[in-house]
C-alpha cells in the first residue's frame, strides 16, 4: 500500500511539474486553478486504475499454465465509482503446469493443482489441492508425493463439476 501510495504522490508531482513548465513556458497564461484541479485529476485517475488492474497485473505475472478461476467484486461507499463498475478485491488462479512445481501424479483419476489465493494488499497463498475427476470432488494435498492409497482417507469435500477450478483442472488431461 505504500508504493501504492508514493506511486500516487509521484505521478501528481510529475503533473505538476509539466504544467508548471508549460504555464512557465506561455508566459503564465494558464489560469491558476489549472494546476492543482490536473494533480488532483491525475492523482485519482491513477488511483482508480491501480484499483481496477491489479488483478490483470498479477495474472499477468502467473505462467500460461494458470487459470483465475474466481473474482471477488465488490461495490464500496468510499469508493463511489465501485457502484458503477465493481472492484476486484480478491480472486483464485489453479496452476497445473510444470511451473507449479507439484509433487507426484497420485493415479490416473486424481489431479493435482496449486491454487494460489491473492488478495488486493495482502501476501498471496498457495495451496496444493487433489481433484478427484470421476468422483467430483476435491482434497487438501496435505503430503509430498501422496499416494491413491493415502488419499484415499483424505477429507474430501463434494464439489459442482461445473465449479471452475474443478473445470480447470479435470479437463486438461494430466499434470504439466
Amino acid at each position: 500500500m505504500l508504493i501504492d501510495f508514493i506511486s500516487m504522490i509521484a505521478i501528481g508531482l510529475a503533473v505538476g511539474g509539466v504544467l508548471f513548465l508549460g504555464n512557465h513556458m506561455s508566459g503564465r497564461r494558464v489560469p491558476k486553478w489549472v494546476m492543482p484541479a490536473a494533480v488532483g485529476v491525475a492523482m485519482l485517475g491513477f488511483t482508480i486504475w491501480n484499483e481496477y488492474s491489479w488483478a490483470d497485473r498479477y495474472a499477468a505475472l502467473y505462467p500460461e499454465t494458470a487459470v483465475v478461476t474466481f473474482r471477488n467484486e465488490q461495490s464500496q461507499a468510499w469508493r463511489p465509482w465501485t457502484f458503477l463498475a465493481p472492484v476486484t478485491t480478491r480472486m483464485a488462479m489453479l496452476d497445473r503446469g510444470p511451473e507449479a512445481a507439484l509433487p507426484a501424479d497420485p493415479g490416473p483419476d486424481y489431479r493435482l493443482a496449486r491454487i494460489h489465493l491473492l488478495e488486493r494488499w495482502k501476501p498471496s497463498l498457495a495451496v496444493t489441492v487433489v481433484f478427484d475427476c470421476p468422483g467430483g470432488r476435491r482434497a487438501d494435498a496435505r503430503t509430498e508425493g501422496a499416494t491413491a492409497g493415502d488419499l484415499a482417507s483424505a477429507n474430501w469435500l463434494k464439489i459442482d463439476r461445473e465449479d471452475a477450478a474443478f473445470r480447470a483442472a479435470c479437463e486438461g488431461g494430466a499434470n504439466g
